[in-house]
């Protein structure tokens, strides 16, 4: 019996369950930490649905709101490209479908979706959708559980917020395929890095992104 197209989004996303939990959490004890409920951050993440963005935000709320729309404002330019990339792939779909597929466009998802159509997966919209409410229902779950727990506890003083960028390295391991792709994830390290070191704080994350994609971009050759 052949394996559905939904059946088989659940299951590819299953593997990057495990770290995107630790994420949540480590995010919801951070925003508790700069003073948001368990309601607030539940909300943060039902209605933002991106850890990047969310945890910049966090992040960047001591030095104030102009930051803060700054580096999210970045952040949130990845879905431009992203979106179009989709859009050709899964074809023309229903309002409905269009909706809830641009509402859930995080990267684990679009990654996966991206890996499926090379492996002839039929149904993209089924697979996508399956894919995006098991990130969803398992984001929001671990965020607020980590904003309950968070209050009671200082992330910084057990490191868990060092966790963060090797929480991000797993899940971007779990669906990197090719050189090219391997290529752009070291550009994004090391240009982190130097962004971390010479910028301030609201233009770190979307330099270093910007700047990865654009050298990554340059480089010929096939993906693979």
């Amino acid at each position: 019996m052949t394996e559905s197209s939904s059946r088989r989004g659940f299951r590819d996303t299953l593997p990057l369950i495990p770290p995107l939990i630790v994420f949540g959490l480590v995010y919801g004890a951070l925003a508790a930490q700069v003073g948001f409920s368990p309601l607030v951050t539940g909300l943060s993440s039902l209605l933002i649905v991106s850890g990047s963005a969310q945890l910049a935000m966090v992040g960047l709320i001591p030095f104030g709101a102009g930051p803060v729309l700054v580096a999210t404002t970045g952040l949130a330019l990845r879905h431009i490209p992203m979106g179009i990339h989709l859009s050709d792939l899964i074809g023309p779909v229903s309002p409905w479908q269009r909706f809830h597929l641009s509402w859930i466009l995080v990267d684990e998802s679009y990654g996966l979706t991206v890996t499926a159509a090379e492996k002839g997966v039929p149904d993209l919209a089924a697979y996508k959708t399956a894919a995006d409410f098991t990130l969803f229902a398992s984001w929001v779950v671990t965020t607020v559980i980590g904003a309950v727990v968070g209050a009671q506890l200082d992330p910084t003083r057990y490191g868990l917020d060092a966790v963060i960028p090797l929480v991000f390295l797993g899940l971007a391991a779990a669906i990197i395929r090719g050189w090219r792709r391997w290529l752009a994830a070291a550009l994004a390290v090391g240009t982190t890095f130097l962004a971390v070191a010479f910028l301030p704080p609201a233009w770190q994350l979307t330099s270093a992104a910007f700047l990865a994609a654009l050298l990554a971009a340059a480089v010929p050759g096939p993906a693979e």
